[in-house]
């Protein structure tokens, strides 16, 4: 009981460890793509850090399964470059016990990983989805590009902007045509910039320095009239759900249908958790090396594999949805696969452990 809880607290130490380098990297990645559709104008800066949160729930289930695989390598890599295996395996403590340590380590982890794929991830990509379209719907002055005419909201608005100081949101050389009772108005500005009325949480594009040029229906004159400011309010759209990909659909759906695409995606959810269990005991004799052997080289023909396991199952999940593969055969064969190889190496490792353990010593 001491020597699981000494192994499971190494390798969570080293879980902890890869997660926080992994998700780092994904992070940063997520956050360069988030800024470069801010500064577009996809949706405003107060959005970024939501978006990066349900962004990175979604990443975190391709990622802990790969943490656990590379922290039980290198948790068990260590002690066996340190002698502490060797130590124990002289104790009796051989690969099936460090087995069933592993083992739980697995199954807890992939419970966690099946409520992030399963419940979690979907929830997240939907939710990400609508802030999106909600995004859309309130367009502000970042939605605005220089040289080009650009509406605002629903209030058929149209406004032109020769050009926008990003560092201050000011905007010059301004043109907009306006809807109001008596007909379209145009008005023309030195510069604006987008006002908020505290009270009313109303939207405004203020103008400032220009001219409004309006003319009754029916009427031959223009009435001109010169302002030091003037607003535009600025009507939020009603949020229109843009297409949803079938990896934000609950699973409760994909469970009740029977289409294809949804089998598909299901099968991807499913394979998750699992293979986050197979990856953990396919670590257990992959970790096994030499006292003297290169602290990476076990590492490298460790992450070879994962590769392999990863290429395999997105081209499995490819020939599913072409419908090459039957949907009862789906994902399933490769799993089956490394299975068998894992039961394979595990065997092995014990094998060798028991003739170690049985061949007799010679004194000197």
């Amino acid at each position: 009981m001491i020597i699981s809880r000494y192994i499971s607290r190494e390798i969570a130490t080293s879980f902890l460890v890869v997660t926080l380098v992994l998700g780092l990297m994904f992070l940063s990645g997520t956050l360069m793509r988030l800024l470069a559709d801010m500064l577009q104008g996809k949706y405003q800066a107060d959005l970024l850090f939501t978006l990066l949160g349900l962004r990175s729930l979604e990443n975190m289930v391709f990622i802990l399964p790969l943490a656990l695989f590379v922290a039980i390598m290198m948790a068990l890599g260590r002690m066996y470059r340190d002698s502490e295996i060797v130590v124990l395996s002289a104790c009796g403590y051989g690969p099936l016990q460090m087995l069933k340590t592993v083992a739980v380590i697995g199954l807890l982890a992939s419970l966690g990983i099946g409520t992030l794929s399963l419940f979690v991830g979907p929830w997240a990509e939907d939710r990400s989805v609508a802030v999106m379209d909600e995004a859309g719907a309130r367009i502000g002055i970042e939605g605005l590009e220089p040289g080009q005419f650009s509406s605002l909201g629903s209030s058929g608005s149209v406004v032109y902007v020769e050009h926008i100081d990003t560092n201050t949101k000011n905007l010059y050389g301004l043109f907009a045509t306006v809807q109001g009772e008596h007909g379209l108005s145009q008005l023309t500005a030195e510069r604006g910039q987008e006002y908020v009325d505290r009270e009313s949480g109303d939207r405004y594009l203020l103008l400032q320095n220009g001219f409004r040029y309006e003319k009754k229906q029916g009427a031959r004159e223009y009435r001109i009239t010169r302002f030091a400011e003037h607003g535009i309010r600025i009507q939020e759209r009603e949020a229109t759900p843009s297409h949803r990909r079938r990896s934000a659909a609950p699973t409760r759906e994909l469970w009740q249908s029977d289409k294809l695409i949804d089998r598909v995606e299901l099968q991807w959810r499913l394979a998750m958790p699992l293979s986050t269990l197979l990856l953990a005991l396919l670590a257990v004799p992959l970790s096994r090396s030499a006292p003297r052997q290169g602290r990476m080289l076990g590492l490298f023909i460790g992450i070879l594999y994962y590769m392999a396991y990863s290429n395999m199952l997105n081209v499995a999940r490819s020939a599913m949805s072409k419908g090459d593969l039957p949907a009862w055969m789906g994902l399933w064969w490769v799993h089956l696969l490394v299975l068998i190889l894992a039961a394979i190496l595990i065997w092995r490792q014990q094998r060798l452990f028991k003739q170690t353990k049985n061949s007799p010593v010679v004194a000197s």
